[in-house]
């Protein structure tokens, strides 16, 4: 038995990450399950990453919205350090286009999105981005809620513009991927490839090879065009356009038009 602080015990393994693994626990005074995030020891010697880890905390411990994953607890233990969440039941959106639905259709992925716009329309009015949108840190749980998680590399619109590039390559915007300007309208673009993944079942730019070629598609290539939606191609577009100014303004302008096709 592998205890937590004092009453978190830790019950098996879920998931292994780049820099994270993340298990099952039981709250021993509650006797609810949860599910605690830990950062691997060498990741943790880096203090750009034990910076990001104790930011997610101290931004997440405040974030309480019915569509993000409430954060319980965070616990420095010296060597490693553990954030303790809320437990969902369900499937990532990855796992389960993958597993269960295929490419969706318009009307169910906009209502997914949509969901997901409300979780981050929150965060943004407290002043947080999340930074790194995509199908895999969003869980369908068994009560069909979305549930918004992995805030481990948000960034407080208070904080001075970092050097290091954060987020996942192919749902960065040109702005992320140039490590500066980034705002609300970072996390709309991503919510843009999101809806596009899972409409199409697929990346908008899978033909590049490297990340070289990738980054110059983002910042030169728009989305391509989904056959037969004139509708949703346009919402898309304009989520993902090249320069952040074109974009929806906030998740409010991207949620009312995705409304249309719910």
């Amino acid at each position: 038995m592998t205890m937590i602080g004092e009453n978190i015990e830790i019950i098996k393994k879920l998931k292994e990450g780049g820099t994270a693994n993340v298990y099952l626990g039981v709250d021993t005074w509650t006797g609810f399950p949860v599910a605690v995030k830990e950062l691997k020891s060498n990741f943790f010697k880096s203090d750009f990453v034990r910076q990001k880890f104790k930011q997610e905390a101290n931004q997440y411990l405040y974030l309480d919205h019915p569509n993000i994953v409430k954060l319980k607890n965070f616990i420095d233990a010296g060597d490693s350090a553990y954030l303790v969440m809320e437990f969902v039941e369900g499937h990532n959106l990855n796992d389960y286009q993958n597993n269960v639905t295929g490419p969706m259709p318009c009307g169910m992925a906009a209502l997914l999105v949509s969901e997901i716009l409300k979780a981050l329309d929150h965060t943004h009015e407290n002043s947080v981005y999340h930074l790194d949108i995509k199908p895999a840190n969003v869980m369908l749980s068994e009560q069909n809620e979305i549930k918004v998680l992995d805030f481990g590399i948000s960034q407080d619109v208070s904080e001075k513009e970092s050097d290091k590039m954060v987020g996942t390559p192919s749902y960065m915007s040109p702005e992320q991927i140039d490590g500066k300007g980034i705002d609300q309208r970072t996390d709309i673009y991503a919510a843009g490839v999101t809806l596009y993944e899972l409409i199409t079942g697929r990346l908008p730019f899978p033909e590049c090879k490297d990340r070289a070629e990738l980054f110059h598609a983002i910042k030169n290539t728009p989305i391509p065009i989904i056959k037969g939606e004139r509708y949703i191609n346009t919402i898309i577009q304009k989520a993902t356009e090249k320069k952040k100014k074109n974009r929806y303004a906030n998740c409010k302008e991207f949620y009312t038009e995705l409304m249309e096709l719910v």
